[in-house]
């Protein structure tokens, strides 16, 4: 398996919900069991043609200084799932991010 920094961003953010859970708040731990789901499905995949669309994106951004505004989003999307936000799996957590780029950015 190779490196996955997507699945290492949405593993930060279970972890995030495992401290919220502890100091008591129930429903961040079905979120960071979902979040903690979403990055073992990405990592088990690997490199999929979709991760690596999302990566071409991003590297996009980054050519274009976007890639700042684009990563404050993306995380408020990754904190909202388990409540507004329901991927399935880590292919519907990135095309949602495939598609925020392009709701916000346009198309590179």
């Amino acid at each position: 398996m190779d490196d996955h920094p997507e699945a290492e961003e949405l593993e930060r953010a279970a972890a995030w919900r495992l401290r919220k859970a502890d100091e008591g708040d129930q429903a961040s731990a079905a979120a960071a069991a979902r979040l903690q789901a979403l990055a073992d499905d990405l990592k088990a995949q690997g490199t999929t043609p979709l991760v690596a669309e999302y990566r071409c994106i991003c590297n996009w951004l980054a050519e274009s200084e976007g890639i700042e505004d684009f990563n404050h989003f993306a995380h408020e999307y990754r904190v909202g799932i388990g409540f507004a936000h329901r991927p399935a799996s880590g292919d519907d957590y990135i095309r949602a991010l495939i598609k925020l780029s392009k709701d916000v950015f346009g198309e590179p």
